[in-house]
């Protein structure tokens, strides 16, 4: 069946032996670990192939296959990964490889990729593939698409040739553990969607939104204030892939905060370099170094990165940025930072935490009353004593529900609740007016939501909104390398 349709996707290079009954395809690595890092896929595939060039002009084959039931439309597919790869080469110069492979399955609801030496294999729900008729502005599930084959192509740079130094030489059979991986996964997270924008798939505005629900996850995160960036990255084989109800109380996504980490990082170079220096520059002087070795791989050390960003702004400064935001848990400046290049924060005040998660707690409507399944630190329910798994059967003496609950949200006085506590009745008392410690000791009350614009003002006022510079550099980085 479609037999002329079965092809093979892999980053190796294939010999094909056909025969009237079967297709023979034949691969060969060098060694093991190589062998394990050319995944591929034998299926009834559709794909394209693009070329892009580096900056001595030599151009490096892609292809793209793409399996599963869909109706995407592959020529702007092939039209938007094209801009997004050269973007790529526009700033590093050249590649790791001499070609490259996106694998992608479309599936209904699973989503995540994973790089390898010149290849990704990736899964998406087939919405967030391009409809025929989509937008010149692609849509936000299109986005979420663009975004993850943007993150995984970067880690052919940034992780398979600059890794950890404990990743360089890696035994498959323990675990290699790193406080680094924020540096890695982080800036990558910060780095894939700023690239759709440096690329003009998307424009300014989308990212803006793109980057406001990376800050939103990070504020509705209490963790935040209890497990650092680098903290969270050496528990990562412990913790990540293991979440529970606490997950979100007691720590932080190396992924969602090391992308803000970067950020910051990143704009407090511009600051301190008077604007000649970024990021992207400490990324590039890496990938320099790998490629002065024999094997073109480097792995790097916390020391490292204080030895190259040395190189863009006063030690001291990167210790105190390092103390306070990598290896600390204070509070992101990401206001001041995002205002001073021209990037105003709007709190959201229709979005609230009370509206989303009554009484800082999440539950399910069950035939047995509500079931708790996670509760908020510091929220009303916690006060209270309410905990996960507890089954809530009547507040203030009314069978509970979530519209019973909703309609004590804001109650100034203390509602009395009845619960099941694995076999056993219990009764506690919420304020759900009750003061939280959502800012932990700050003075400055964090917002639950917000959105962000390009500060936008007349002539007249063009100097007096805070010193903001009204025309920024920071999203036109890639402008200098066209």
């Amino acid at each position: 069946k479609n037999k002329e349709q079965v092809l093979l996707a892999c980053g190796l290079k294939a010999t094909q032996l056909q025969s009237d009954e079967r297709d023979l395809y034949s691969v060969q690595a060098d060694s093991y670990h190589e062998l394990i890092d050319y995944p591929f896929e034998i299926a009834i595939q559709e794909k394209f192939d693009f070329i892009i060039q580096d900056s001595q002009h030599q151009t490096l084959s892609h292809r793209f296959f793409l399996t599963g039931k869909h109706n995407a439309d592959m020529g702007r597919l092939q039209q938007d990964i094209t801009q997004i790869c050269q973007t790529y080469l526009n700033w590093l110069g050249d590649a790791p490889f001499d070609d490259y492979t996106f694998m992608t399955y479309a599936s209904g609801q699973d989503y995540g990729g994973l790089e390898h030496i010149n290849s990704t294999s990736l899964i998406t729900p087939r919405r967030d593939l391009p409809a025929t008729n989509e937008t010149a502005v692609p849509s936000g599930d299109y986005q979420r698409f663009l975004g993850l084959c943007s993150h995984e192509y970067f880690h052919a740079w940034w992780v398979k040739t600059v890794r950890p130094d404990v990743m360089l030489e890696v035994d498959l059979r323990r675990e290699a553990f790193t406080p680094l991986l924020w540096i890695f996964e982080g800036f990558t997270s910060y780095i894939d969607d700023f690239m759709l924008q440096a690329s003009g798939v998307i424009d300014k505005a989308s990212y803006l939104k793109l980057l406001a629900e990376q800050i939103n996850r990070y504020y509705q995160t209490p963790g935040r204030a209890q497990q650092s960036v680098a903290e969270s990255s050496f528990d990562a084989w412990i913790k990540l892939y293991r979440n529970d109800e606490n997950t979100g109380n007691a720590g932080i996504s190396y992924y969602n905060k090391g992308a803000l980490v970067a950020l910051c990082l990143d704009l407090t170079l511009l600051e301190k370099s008077a604007g000649r220096y970024r990021l992207f520059d400490v990324v590039k002087t890496f990938y320099q170094q790998a490629k002065q070795n024999d094997n073109e791989r480097i792995g790097i050390s916390s020391a490292d990165m204080g030895t190259v960003i040395g190189q863009f702004m006063l030690l001291a400064d990167w210790e105190e940025f390092e103390r306070c935001y990598v290896n600390g848990v204070e509070e992101l400046p990401l206001e001041a930072l995002l205002e001073a290049n021209g990037i105003q924060l709007y709190s959201n005040s229709k979005e609230t935490a009370d509206k989303h998660i009554p009484w800082g707690m999440r539950c399910t409507e069950t035939p047995a009353g509500l079931k708790v399944n996670r509760v908020t630190r510091g929220s009303a329910a916690a006060k209270a004593g309410l905990s996960a798994h507890d089954v809530i059967i009547a507040i203030d003496g009314i069978k509970a529900d979530n519209k019973q609950l909703a309609l004590f949200n804001e109650a100034s006085h203390d509602i009395e609740c009845h619960l099941f506590r694995r076999d056993e009745l219990m009764t506690v008392n919420v304020i759900p007016k009750v003061n939280t410690d959502d800012n932990h000791g700050s003075d400055k009350v964090l917002p639950h939501s917000i959105s962000l614009r390009l500060a936008r003002t007349n002539t007249e006022d063009k100097d007096k909104i805070n010193g903001l510079k009204i025309e920024s550099t920071w999203l036109d980085v890639m402008k200098d390398a066209q």
